[in-house]
Protein backbone atom coordinates (compact mmCIF):
# COMPACT_ATOMS: atom_id res chain seq x y z
CA UNK A 1 0.00 0.00 0.00
CA UNK A 2 1.85 2.88 -1.55
CA UNK A 3 0.42 6.62 -0.83
CA UNK A 4 1.61 7.50 -4.44
CA UNK A 5 -0.37 4.38 -5.63
CA UNK A 6 -3.19 5.09 -3.58
CA UNK A 7 -3.61 8.89 -4.52
CA UNK A 8 -3.34 7.87 -8.04
CA UNK A 9 -6.36 5.60 -7.98
CA UNK A 10 -8.34 7.86 -5.47
CA UNK A 11 -7.98 10.89 -8.08
CA UNK A 12 -8.90 8.39 -10.89
CA UNK A 13 -11.89 7.14 -8.90
CA UNK A 14 -13.22 10.40 -7.75
CA UNK A 15 -13.16 11.79 -11.32
CA UNK A 16 -14.67 8.92 -13.05
CA UNK A 17 -17.31 9.34 -10.45
CA UNK A 18 -17.83 12.79 -11.36
CA UNK A 19 -17.43 13.91 -7.46
CA UNK A 20 -15.33 17.11 -6.02
CA UNK A 21 -12.89 16.64 -3.36
CA UNK A 22 -15.57 18.54 -1.06
CA UNK A 23 -18.52 15.72 -2.38
CA UNK A 24 -16.12 13.20 -1.08
CA UNK A 25 -15.24 14.43 2.15
CA UNK A 26 -18.48 15.82 2.64
CA UNK A 27 -19.68 12.09 2.19
CA UNK A 28 -17.50 10.53 5.14
CA UNK A 29 -18.29 9.75 8.70
CA UNK A 30 -17.24 12.08 10.14
CA UNK A 31 -16.96 14.17 7.04
CA UNK A 32 -13.68 15.41 5.71
CA UNK A 33 -12.66 18.94 4.46
CA UNK A 34 -11.62 19.14 0.97
CA UNK A 35 -7.59 20.23 1.88
CA UNK A 36 -7.80 16.68 3.66
CA UNK A 37 -9.21 14.68 0.22
CA UNK A 38 -6.52 17.03 -1.75
CA UNK A 39 -3.66 16.24 0.57
CA UNK A 40 -5.01 12.04 -0.10
CA UNK A 41 -4.39 12.88 -3.53
CA UNK A 42 -1.29 14.64 -3.50
CA UNK A 43 0.68 12.07 -1.19
CA UNK A 44 0.85 14.32 1.58
CA UNK A 45 -1.21 12.04 3.67
CA UNK A 46 -2.68 8.13 3.22
CA UNK A 47 -5.54 7.55 4.39
CA UNK A 48 -5.94 5.00 7.59
CA UNK A 49 -7.81 1.68 6.83
CA UNK A 50 -11.63 2.96 7.85
CA UNK A 51 -11.22 5.92 6.01
CA UNK A 52 -10.44 3.76 2.62
CA UNK A 53 -13.10 1.70 3.29
CA UNK A 54 -15.40 4.88 3.51
CA UNK A 55 -13.77 6.42 0.64
CA UNK A 56 -14.37 2.96 -1.76
CA UNK A 57 -17.88 3.15 -0.77
CA UNK A 58 -18.94 6.85 -1.62
CA UNK A 59 -16.65 6.15 -4.88
CA UNK A 60 -18.08 2.30 -5.62
CA UNK A 61 -14.89 0.92 -5.93
CA UNK A 62 -13.42 -2.57 -4.06
CA UNK A 63 -11.64 -1.44 -1.23
CA UNK A 64 -8.69 -3.57 -2.18
CA UNK A 65 -8.26 -2.23 -5.48
CA UNK A 66 -8.25 1.36 -3.89
CA UNK A 67 -5.68 0.22 -1.06
CA UNK A 68 -3.54 -2.14 -2.88
CA UNK A 69 -4.53 -2.17 -6.96
CA UNK A 70 -6.50 -5.14 -6.80
CA UNK A 71 -6.90 -6.62 -9.99
CA UNK A 72 -10.97 -5.71 -9.27
CA UNK A 73 -11.89 -2.09 -9.26
CA UNK A 74 -15.78 -2.31 -9.06
CA UNK A 75 -17.58 -3.34 -5.81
Amino acid sequence: MTREAIAKRLREARLTAGMTQHDVGSSLKPPQRRHEISRYERNGATPNVLTIEQLAAVLNVSPCWLAFGDIHRAQ
